[in-house]
């Protein structure tokens, strides 16, 4: 079980952060009650509980019908600088992550936007020419934002503005230093050189020339933390600032996990359709939780369609029949978790590539034979196995956050993913994951990530085309990314 984040919680420490970091200053204003129930996939009353408990602590004030304000200053630059340096190592990962990430999500997203979304984005571009580096960045990061909600995507718009707040450093940006030390390593000409790629939908331009932009900034923020370090030496850096991104918002309390953790469970095999689950006390033994929350995965099972609770017997496995599917996806929480999974599908066939290509990095002899000894034992997915390898030989935490989140998420779809055509679909994504290991084997490491994100673009086309057809006329704008 992981340890429980609430909604509230989650919003609260990410505004918590920006505050004490500086990346909220005095005087800054808060978004609306609506602008953060947005951004953050929340009610209007938990945000604004956060609101009410940011006032209290002394970071924020409030008043009726008006913008909440940052009342919170970092008094010196010393205090500043700390906050910084205590997570200068996260810091630097998010930025190498981010130069791994962002270009191939921003080639995908520049091809699937529309002709009106492409003349917004021109006119925005062409806005550069003469603004200074704070306004420039302001536009630009508008345009990334109007190209990540033009994908339809749930996931790719959150995920840039999660790596944007830990790399928008009060700091670093307009800081005389840093702008010098970016200039020194002369890696692009300009900012709108690289924006200007985006107008040709070339992925493989767009590629290189955000590649350059995010090298050279990530270079200069390493050389910038490192003269701060020596500025201010003795700062102990705190573990507990990492990186975080929550895919699955809403879907993270113990009853949640415990519901996906049977879903997963049943779409393996471990339970079988026509079996009965264990009881409720020995579930509550097994999660580490009350038999309250079982209860409640229990009931989230029978809205599923994945059981059936029969009284004085227990829940009997069920797999879904149509009318099943049709009758959860008329529910508009399910038809939202529907399309976070479809868009976790689009999101993982593009950053699977990335993740695949750093791991291959550290791999010897012995580790591949220990992948291929699991894959040759029975019980597992081999997509799912070739994916946990993946993401346990990643060198920066930010990018397994992001595997790991994305992951979860899919979780919920195996049943789809797998089953649901009866075994000649598991039979074929079983020899397309398997086709992956043997690039990987045979030392081809560019036919291993591209094999994996294949997987997940039949898997994407498969169960998407399967919500379609049963009602769920959305899942049409989850669009299948091409190999880039």
């Amino acid at each position: 079980m992981r340890g429980r984040q609430t909604l509230f919680t989650y919003v609260y420490r990410d505004l918590e952060e920006q505050i004490l970091s500086g990346r909220l200053k005095y005087g800054d204003k808060l978004p609306s009650l609506r602008g953060l129930s947005e951004r953050y996939h929340v009610g209007v009353r938990t945000a604004k509980d956060v609101l009410c408990a940011l006032r209290e602590k002394g970071y924020i004030r409030t008043e009726e019908r008006k913008a909440a304000v940052v009342v919170h200053r970092q008094t010196e630059l010393s205090a500043a600088a700390s906050s910084v340096l205590e997570r200068r190592t996260t810091i630097l990962e998010v930025y190498r992550t981010v130069e791994l990430l962002e270009p191939p999500l921003l080639a995908f997203c520049a091809r699937i936007c529309g002709e009106e979304e492409r003349k917004r984005l021109a006119r925005d571009i062409a806005r550069l020419r003469g603004k200074d580096p704070e306004q420039r960045g302001q536009i630009c990061t508008g345009c990334i934002h109007a190209l990540a909600e033009g994908s339809r995507s749930l996931l790719i718009g959150d995920l840039f503005t999660s790596l944007g707040i830990y790399t928008r450093i009060p700091l670093f940006r307009g800081r005389e230093r840093f702008v010098e030390l970016v200039a020194e390593r002369g890696g692009f000409p300009s900012v709108a050189w690289a924006m200007e790629s985006l107008l040709t939908r070339d992925a493989d331009e767009i590629t290189a020339r955000f590649g350059a932009v995010f090298r050279t900034v990530t270079s200069a923020v390493q050389a910038y933390l490192d003269e701060m370090s020596r500025t201010f030496g003795g700062v102990p850096e705190d573990p507990s600032k990492g990186f975080d991104w929550a895919a699955e918002r809403g879907r993270d309390h113990y009853y949640m996990q415990v519901t996906q953790d049977l879903i997963d469970k049943i779409g393996t095999g471990e339970y079988a359709a026509g079996t009965f689950l264990p009881t409720e006390v020995a579930l509550s033994d097994t999660y580490g939780v009350c038999i309250a929350t079982v209860r409640k995965a229990l009931s989230m099972l029978n809205e599923l369609g994945f059981g059936q609770t029969v009284p004085a017997k227990g829940t009997r496995v069920v797999l879904q029949d149509n009318k099943a599917t049709m009758r959860v996806l008329k529910n508009k929480t399910f038809k939202r978790d529907t399309l976070r999974y479809l868009s976790g599908l689009q999101l993982m066939a593009v950053i699977i590539r990335p993740a695949a290509a750093l791991a291959c990095e550290g791999m010897d002899g012995e580790t591949l034979r220990e992948l291929e000894r699991r894959l040759r034992s029975c019980g597992g997915i081999p997509l799912d196995i070739l994916v946990q390898w993946v993401m346990g030989h990643q060198s920066l935490r930010p990018m397994k956050t992001i595997l790991q989140a994305t992951n979860r998420l899919l979780h919920w779809g195996y049943y789809f993913a797998f089953y649901s055509d009866g075994p000649s679909s598991a039979e074929l994504q079983t020899q397309k994951s398997l086709d992956a290991f043997f690039c990987l084997r045979s030392g081809d490491r560019q036919g291993f990530a591209d094999t994996l994100s294949a997987c997940y673009c039949h898997i994407l086309e498969f169960v998407r085309g399967f919500m379609v057809e049963y009602g769920l006329a959305e899942a049409a704008g989850i669009v299948t990314p091409d190999l880039i």
